[in-house]
């Protein structure tokens, strides 16, 4: 594959090393990715399906700027942090990677990271908080009849649709998580 980015030492890590290696999801995701896909993969087409992950769009309608973003932190930081510890193989001037042997201490605790497709709780509350900001706007603006509820009111129904919400996420992670 030509230069590489590897470690000469394929002895395992130590179980710090690994978790280090795996608490950041980019690097999850590059190890999945690969495991999915047989022999070296285009960076490109890496930066891609991760760009698509993080903005919760297919890969077709990732734009150039998300994807060249995920793209620059890869090759600058997370490709060469896991070529150091031979989880990849990094050919930094041909742009192509895939799995290196030490990928193999890292499967066992990637099975137990089996529901990456998270719901984006974040885009719930924002949500919420947009449905209680445009009627708290608009009484404040003296609109009718936005104006006779009074401000008790407003916070009883946010504070109510928060917990909701709340109680929403808690279930699904606990049923998950089960």
């Amino acid at each position: 594959m030509g230069p590489q980015l590897t470690s000469p030492s394929t002895s395992d890590l130590s179980r710090d090393d690994l978790f280090s290696m795996l608490r950041n999801e980019r690097r999850r995701e590059v190890i999945h990715y690969l495991r999915t896909h047989e022999g070296p993969v285009d960076l490109r087409d890496l930066s891609e399906y991760i760009a698509a992950i993080e903005n919760d769009c297919e890969p077709a309608a990732v734009t150039y700027k998300q994807r060249k973003r995920v793209q620059t932190a890869l090759y600058q930081m997370h490709l060469p942090k896991l070529a150091e510890q031979n989880i990849i193989s990094y050919d930094r001037r041909a742009g192509r990677v895939e799995l290196a042997a030490g990928a193999e201490n890292c499967l066992p605790y990637l099975a137990a990271d089996t529901d990456r497709k998270r719901r984006r709780w974040w885009r719930w509350y924002l949500l919420v908080a947009a449905v209680v900001a445009v009627p708290v706007g608009l009484a404040t603006l003296g609109v009718r009849p936005f104006t006779s509820v009074s401000g008790l009111g407003y916070a009883a129904v946010a504070c109510a649709a928060f917990v909701a919400i709340s109680i929403l996420q808690v279930t699904q992670e606990r049923g998950r998580d089960a």
